[in-house]
């Protein structure tokens, strides 16, 4: 039986317009709240950096869409990576994907430290701004560590707070978008168009990152074969959208020098527009959603962990045990990397340090997913011969992409990347032995 045929049954199920909002709702998130002051050092030029990151984003989420059917059986990223690639591959992968999880988690705690500084001016030093970071890491591991009904209950309240921010921008920015504002920002730094899709693509790629899960709508998509493709490209294009038009009003309503110093653009944007209540307003909804997306993110750094573990992908000692909630030694793991990695990247910027951290967790994501594209080519033999064609096509746009993208990274944040890589193949070793 090819993967064409195996099309899950079912009559529950929705249409092309019901799987793009989740591929979309799944991307837009508490991702993009620091981005436009990393996007400010770069100016409004830095809108082509957008256009290369969503071309990329295209075409990996084309890539995921014929993973799903060529490879029904795969758990995850590395579950699709060692299905056409073996178990050492897989085993990287699932290393690479734990690391880049954390690396995003002090993003993303290090947002909320931000607009906790926004609205307590006296945590916004660079001192006070570490040791928020830290401290709101190690909340988010104890809530974590109280059990996964916690994380949940703390994910759906926040959800709808952490869409308001970057919808309004999008939507509601444009009515103080100043044209001469966005031109006098556009190119700062004299870049040329390359240089300036150099210093940015790897920004914006971040927004997208968690496009993968994409690929598991297609059990409750009607007519999977042909919707899930459609969807997934659909939502990557709305996600899109929301990002490039709430990044472009805010960079129309705000310097390019001052966003690029600002710790809470969101808020500084809403306090240009609607005064300093309003501000204060969006400033707290940012807060309360990078909270809660960063506890989300900790019970899922942990548990990568534990599920990698039990399937001997992992280091044993992460294993679950006998009614454990959530793994108090992979949570202490994960929260004591995360302090690491926070204060070994302290930069003078708020948003220096982010993009650091972002480029880093995005440079681990496009190596899983080269190896990812891999699989597709090796696992194309599934598919009809014409359809075989197409993936194979698909995968190599996609490998380009990643590849294309992986060179635009600094060197110091390729190192940082490389260690990853090296401890996945390193602990296949052992793991082969045992």
């Amino acid at each position: 039986m090819t993967a064409d045929s195996q099309t899950p049954a079912g009559h529950a199920r929705i249409g092309v317009l019901g799987a793009s909002a989740l591929v979309a709702g799944s991307m837009i998130g508490s991702g993009v709240y620091l981005l436009p002051a990393t996007m400010g050092a770069v100016g409004s030029i830095s809108m082509l950096g957008w256009v290369a990151a969503t071309g990329a984003a295209l075409a990996i989420a084309g890539m995921f869409a014929w993973l799903g059917p060529a490879a029904p059986e795969a758990r995850g990223l590395a579950g699709y990576v060692q299905a056409g690639l073996g178990r050492f591959f897989g085993v990287q992968t699932t290393v690479v994907y734990w690391c880049l999880c954390w690396f995003g988690n002090v993003a993303i705690a290090l947002a909320v430290a931000g607009y906790a500084g926004y609205l307590v001016p006296a945590l916004a030093g660079g001192g006070a701004r570490l040791a928020t970071t830290i401290a709101v890491i190690w909340l988010t591991v104890v809530a974590a560590w109280i059990g996964p009904r916690l994380v949940a209950r703390i994910e759906g309240w926040t959800l709808a707070l952490g869409l308001l921010p970057v919808v309004a921008a999008a939507v509601f920015g444009w009515l103080w978008f100043d044209p001469q504002l966005f031109a006098a920002s556009w190119n700062p730094r004299d870049l040329s168009a390359a240089a300036a899709i150099r210093e940015s693509g790897l920004n914006a790629f971040w927004a997208f990152l968690g496009l993968e899960s994409a690929a598991a709508v297609a059990a409750v998509v009607r007519d999977p074969a042909r919707n899930v493709p459609r969807a997934t490209l659909t939502g990557v294009l709305a996600a899109a959208l929301v990002y490039v038009a709430a990044s472009a009003a805010l960079m129309g309503m705000m310097p390019a020098a001052e966003l690029a110093r600002s710790d809470a653009p969101f808020a500084d944007a809403a306090r240009i527009a609607i005064g300093v209540g309003g501000g204060t307003l969006i400033a707290a909804f940012a807060f309360i959603r990078t909270a809660g997306c960063l506890t989300g993110w900790t019970l899922v750094a942990s548990e990568t962990t534990r599920g990698a573990a039990d399937e001997g992908a992992f280091l044993p000692a992460f294993r679950s045990r006998p009614g454990e909630r959530a793994s108090a030694i992979n949570l202490l793991a994960v929260g004591v990397l995360m302090s690491l990695v926070a204060a070994m990247t302290v930069t003078p910027t708020l948003g220096e340090q982010f993009g650091v951290l972002i480029n880093v967790a995005v440079l681990l994501s496009l190596y899983a997913y080269a190896l990812a594209g891999l699989s597709l080519i090796r696992l194309s033999g599934r598919f009809t011969p014409g359809r075989r064609v197409l993936a194979i096509a698909t995968a190599l746009v996609a490998i380009g992409c990643s590849l294309a993208l992986i060179a635009t990274g600094k060197p110091h944040e390729l190192l940082w990347s490389l260690a990853p890589v090296a401890a996945g193949a390193a602990l296949y070793l052992p793991l082969r032995r045992r």
